[in-house]
C-alpha cells in the first residue's frame, strides 16, 4: 500500500458508494415520478459496474474471465487478495455479471439496440428489468443485484481497512484519512438486509 495506489482506490470506493445510493433508490423510483419507470438509473449501473470489476466475457467459451492490467489488478502484487476477491466475485454472480456485460457492451456502443422490453418496481424488496439486446432477451432482478453489491461492498471495506491502517502504521495526519474512515460500505449491506430497504428507497428519491 502507498499513496498512488490508496489515491487509485479512492476513485473506485466513489464509484461504487455512488451506485449503491442508485440501486437503493430504484426501490422507491416511482414513489414520486410516476414517468420514470427507473430504465436510465438502472442502465447507468450497469454500466459501471464492469468500473468495479475489471473482467470481460468471452460469447465463443461461454466464459467470463478478469482482464489482468484493468482497474485495481494492475495493483495485484502489491495487495494480495485483489485477484483472488475478484475471482471469487465472478464465481458467485457468473450469471449475472454475463447479464451486465451483454448489455452494457451494446448499450455502450448501439444505443438503440438495447430495448426495454419489461420492468417492474414498487414491491418491498424486488424489482426486475427486461431488455431485449440484439433480438436476445435479458432480465435482471434486484435479488441478483443486491447479493453483488453485498460481496463488493465487503471486498472494498477490506480495502479501506488497509487503507486507514497504512496511514496509522506511517502515523499520516491528514483529513483525507479522517473522510475515509466515514465511509461505511458495509452500511449499505444492513439496508441491503432491512425491511425498510423500499421505505428508504423512496425517501431518498430526488436527492
Amino acid at each position: 500500500m502507498n499513496p498512488e495506489i490508496i489515491n487509485a482506490i479512492y476513485k473506485y470506493i466513489e464509484v461504487l458508494y455512488e451506485n449503491n445510493q442508485r440501486l437503493i433508490k430504484i426501490f422507491g423510483i416511482d414513489a414520486i415520478d410516476h414517468t420514470n419507470d427507473g430504465t436510465k438509473e438502472i442502465l447507468d449501473l450497469i454500466q459501471n459496474i464492469p468500473r468495479l470489476i475489471p473482467y470481460s466475457y468471452d460469447i465463443e467459451k461461454e466464459k467470463l474471465y478478469l482482464f489482468k492490467r484493468d482497474g485495481l489488478l494492475e495493483y495485484k502484487n502489491d495487495i494480495q487478495y485483489i485477484k483472488p476477491e475478484y475471482k471469487k466475485i465472478l464465481a458467485n454472480h457468473e450469471e449475472c455479471l454475463i447479464k451486465v456485460k451483454q448489455i452494457r457492451d451494446k448499450y455502450e456502443h448501439i444505443l438503440h439496440n438495447v430495448r426495454t422490453c419489461s420492468c417492474y418496481t414498487g414491491n418491498d424488496d424486488w424489482f426486475m428489468y427486461g431488455f431485449e439486446v440484439s433480438k436476445k432477451d435479458y432480465k435482471i432482478e434486484s435479488k441478483e443485484l443486491i447479493a453483488l453489491f453485498k460481496d463488493l461492498n465487503i471486498f472494498y471495506d477490506m480495502l479501506i481497512s488497509d487503507m486507514l491502517k497504512y496511514a496509522y502504521e506511517n502515523e499520516i495526519d491528514h483529513p483525507f484519512y479522517g473522510h475515509l474512515s466515514r465511509i461505511k460500505l458495509l452500511g449499505f449491506n444492513k439496508i441491503y438486509d432491512s425491511k425498510l430497504l423500499y421505505e428508504i428507497g423512496k425517501t431518498i428519491i430526488g436527492i
